[in-house]
């Protein structure tokens, strides 16, 4: 029962690689960052959240995101943040 229980609640290693990503490049707290990361991946598109991964695991450079692109996960960061209690810009 535990086992299934850490599956179902714990930490994947694309939910850890976008929390990472997180605390480097916006200075969060590990907490925050993976609450941040949990609630981006409920929240956004299948697309997004690969694009998301993929950013964070090196495989995308930022150069490779589009101004539309990166304007999409601006809802569903301000969603994720809302649901965590962190502010988006400190």
């Amino acid at each position: 029962v535990i086992v299934f229980m850490l599956a179902a609640c714990g930490s994947s290693d694309d939910v850890n690689a976008v929390a990472a990503g997180i605390m480097k490049n916006d200075a969060r707290s590990e907490k925050d960052a993976t609450c941040l990361a949990n609630n981006l991946k409920k929240v956004t598109s299948n697309d997004q959240w690969d694009m998301l991964v993929k950013k964070n695991t090196g495989e995308m450079d930022d150069s490779e995101i589009s101004m539309e692109q990166a304007m999409g996960l601006m809802i569903p960061m301000a969603a994720a943040a809302k649901e965590c209690g962190v502010e988006l810009f400190k």
